[in-house]
């Protein structure tokens, strides 16, 4: 894996992943397929013609929602780097054509959001609540879904190294450095304002992964997925070929919405009819994913191998993704069995902590409404044990 792919996407964390044997069905069960028929061509003349999502990286399984959008009859565009196909729910033609564009290197790593507010052909984008905040006086948004109830964000260690670690600030004692990347994010200011890790531990160099990691031999943490380094560091990595422990950055009093699906503001009312059919699918395609992956991680591998950027991801690794994503509650359901809403004390708190940690970030005036809304959430959609 080039080392620069690896170090633009900031992965993730914790080894040995306990199984929670949740088998997940939409709220409603026989009633799907009729649910599903009644969709049919439910979005034509309502919604755009193409409605286009922009990623925030590189086909992966944490996208797979999107993905399961599409069926069998797509196109690849390799030299503009997106797919597209009928819109899909549940096995039905919706009426209406899907294209997801990828980020990362095609896009100059500038963000979903910034993106939506360049092309105005983006209807959809995805974005974390703490990042597009800061910029919502200029470009604002509103997220209308949350694909992830917990960030997949994590600092991870070397267990022979730190066995009495069990937890980020467990670290703190011993000076673990810590490889966070070059970019400064708020939950960063946030582990070393409240004290969980020391400014000194925080190295912010454009290091390498993961020679970097391995190189130290132990020594060094790493800020990452939780849904892919472990697999990647025990299994693919052959120069590391062991387990790593790690936190969730969610666990440490951050509870970022991570990769909400967020539209311009002007589109909450614009796009309104829309959204209030489009929502519900959109919540649908997530449970669909993730109760059963296998043939949409296929579709996510041969994208990758296709736009050929220098990012690698194997069916093993989205697999295990995928899997990590059920069994640590990345995807589940809100406190009122709702797959894809929000919380809104959880998003006041979050404006909270970005307005005590974030370096020069104005958020004043801004309520958890201005940020995201439930309105065209479908409260009958979550996943079922």
């Amino acid at each position: 894996m080039p080392a620069n792919s690896f170090l633009r996407r900031a992965l993730g964390t914790t080894a040995l992943l306990t199984s929670v044997g949740l088998l997940a069905t939409a709220c409603g069960g026989d009633d799907t397929t009729e649910a599903s028929s009644d969709r049919s061509g439910v979005l034509s003349g309502v919604c755009p013609a193409t409605v286009v999502f922009q990623a925030d990286w590189e086909p992966e399984s944490e996208h797979g929602g999107l993905y399961e959008l599409l069926g069998d009859d797509y196109e690849v565009d390799t030299g503009a780097k997106a797919v597209r196909g009928p819109l899909m729910a549940e096995g039905v033609d919706t009426g209406v054509d899907v294209e997801i564009r990828i980020g990362g290197a095609p896009v100059g790593y500038q963000s979903a959001q910034s993106l939506l507010y360049q092309d105005k052909k983006i209807m959809f984008g995805y974005g974390r609540v703490t990042e597009y905040l800061v910029t919502q006086k200029k470009n604002p948004l509103v997220a209308v879904m949350a694909q992830l109830e917990k960030s997949p964000y994590a600092v991870y260690w070397d267990p022979e190294t730190y066995p009495a670690a069990e937890k980020i600030a467990d670290l703190k004692a011993d000076g673990a450095r810590i490889l966070m990347g070059p970019e400064v994010t708020v939950w960063q200011e946030y582990l070393v304002g409240t004290g969980v890790i020391a400014k000194s531990q925080v190295d912010q160099s454009d290091a390498p992964k993961p020679a970097t990691f391995v190189a130290a031999g132990g020594k060094d943490a790493e800020a990452g997925f939780i849904t892919a380094e472990p697999f990647m560091y025990e299994k693919e990595i052959k120069a590391w070929g062991r387990p790593v422990k790690g936190q969730l950055i969610h666990d440490t009093g951050y509870p970022e919405y991570f990769q909400s699906l967020v539209v311009r503001k002007e589109d909450v009312t614009a796009e309104k009819d829309c959204l209030a059919k489009l929502v519900p699918i959109l919540q649908q395609a997530q449970i669909d994913y993730i109760t059963d992956y296998a043939g949409t991680n296929e579709l996510i591998v041969e994208l990758v191998e296709e736009y050929a950027t220098g990012w690698t991801y194997t069916p093993a690794g989205a697999e295990f993704s995928a899997k990590a994503q059920l069994d640590m509650g990345l995807v589940s359901n809100g406190d009122d069995g709702t797959l894809g809403n929000y919380d809104l004390d959880r998003v006041k708190k979050l404006i909270g902590l970005v307005d005590e940690y974030a370096a020069d970030a104005d958020v004043s005036g801004l309520t958890p409404e201005d940020l995201v809304t439930n309105e065209f959430i479908d409260a009958s959609i979550g996943l079922k044990n």
